[in-house]
């Protein structure tokens, strides 16, 4: 459906405005003097005088912590007022405004360029081309060039490793990512290697789900446009082993979890858990974006390894069905990205713990040899 829609607040991470003293960081204050009414201006007492403030990262905005006490051999948690913001919940922000961001149809060919060379893709080409070129969600690996000949990839070293992958990070050798970082996913288990079209189909319905959000989201009426969300897309490489891997471009920056594939939300990122209750509405359902994770930036965010949950549970081992998506919706609460059009789960009811983790889910309805292979890795709940 089509609709445009006014919506004046930005992304909790982002530095904020105080509404009382309009970000200047005084308020004037009236006094009556010798029957003579004079205004002086004074700190604001609901920003400190900051004008511009960010959310405090120590105590989650809440301005207090917790902390053990001992009494002889016993503890106790107490709450303590936040030793990073001194209970203010916030701390001071330059006094300026967010990033001005741009529709990609109202960016001039240099700042379309600017956005491209910061996010490693192609600058060259007209107008029509760049508009293209910020308009696609997948990265990849060609950086939207075309290849001639083989990319190559020399490993640096291990990065980390998951249930059923190790990751390294690397260096593209060859092709047009030469130079730049990349990481390549091992599996751990050569069975495991079937999984792979499972990874891939995900990604796809991910990459589909994407682009209809970032339309959605150019519908928005506001002083600034809002963050565009990109997908990285892997590749199938294998190794003169004959082994198979995944390679995909590496994500700079601070690398976060926005939410899981259980219900777990990490608050302050309501965008992405906006584009999570999108792909329910969009999906007619059937299908629910999650487990978000990747980096976020001035413009845009860059993800990876997302999970699709559907009622038939066709998206494989991160696709815990119908009953995690009861899960997602009984602890969902929609904010100022999620439109009030947008269709939810009827009486949504907590079935399982909600993690910060991926979680696996076992095939119980069919009996292959790699199911059980599969299953004994997955959670059962």
């Amino acid at each position: 459906r089509s609709h445009a829609f006014l919506d004046t607040m930005s992304e909790v991470n982002d530095p904020k405005k105080c509404l009382k003293c309009k970000g200047g960081g005084q308020i004037l204050q009236s006094f009556n003097f010798m029957n003579m009414t004079m205004q002086l201006p004074l700190q604001c007492d609901s920003c400190g005088g900051a004008g511009w403030t960010v959310p405090c990262q120590a105590c989650q905005g809440k301005g207090v912590q917790t902390q053990v006490v001992g009494f002889g051999p016993m503890t106790q948690q107490v709450q303590v007022n936040c030793s990073a913001c001194h209970g203010w919940g916030k701390l001071a922000a330059a006094r300026q405004s967010p990033t001005k961001r741009k529709r990609v149809d109202a960016m001039t060919v240099v700042e379309m360029k600017e956005e491209l060379r910061k996010m490693k893709r192609k600058v060259t080409g007209n107008k029509a081309e760049l508009q293209e070129r910020l308009g696609e969600v997948f990265e990849t690996n060609d950086r939207g060039w075309v290849r001639r000949g083989t990319s190559a990839f020399s490993t640096i070293g291990y990065l980390e490793s998951g249930t059923f992958r190790d990751v390294y990070v690397g260096t593209y050798t060859k092709g047009p990512r030469k130079n730049l970082k990349g990481v390549f996913k091992v599996f751990k288990d050569k069975k495991a290697e079937v999984l792979i079209h499972e990874d891939l189909k995900a990604v796809e319905e991910a990459g589909r789900i994407i682009k209809a959000f970032n339309e959605h989201n150019d519908l928005y009426i506001g002083s600034t446009a809002r963050r565009r969300v990109y997908l990285n897309q892997p590749e199938v490489w294998s190794l003169t082993s004959g082994q198979q891997v995944l390679v995909e471009p590496f994500i700079d920056g601070t690398y976060a979890k926005f939410n899981s594939n259980s219900g777990w939300v990490n608050e302050g990122y309501n965008m992405m858990q906006a584009l999570s209750h999108f792909s329910y509405d969009f999906t007619n359902g059937q299908h629910l974006l999650c487990d978000l994770q990747g980096g976020g930036y001035d413009t845009h965010y860059v993800l990876t390894d997302p999970a699709v949950l559907s009622k038939k549970q066709e998206f494989g081992a991160t696709d815990g069905g119908k009953k995690m998506m009861q899960n997602f919706f009984a602890h969902h609460v929609c904010n100022e990205y999620c439109h009030p059009s947008w269709r939810r789960m009827e009486r949504p009811k907590v079935v399982a713990p909600a993690r910060s983790g991926t979680s696996f889910f076992p095939m119980a309805q069919r009996s292959t040899a790699m199911d059980a292979f599969r299953n004994d890795k997955f959670n059962r709940w």
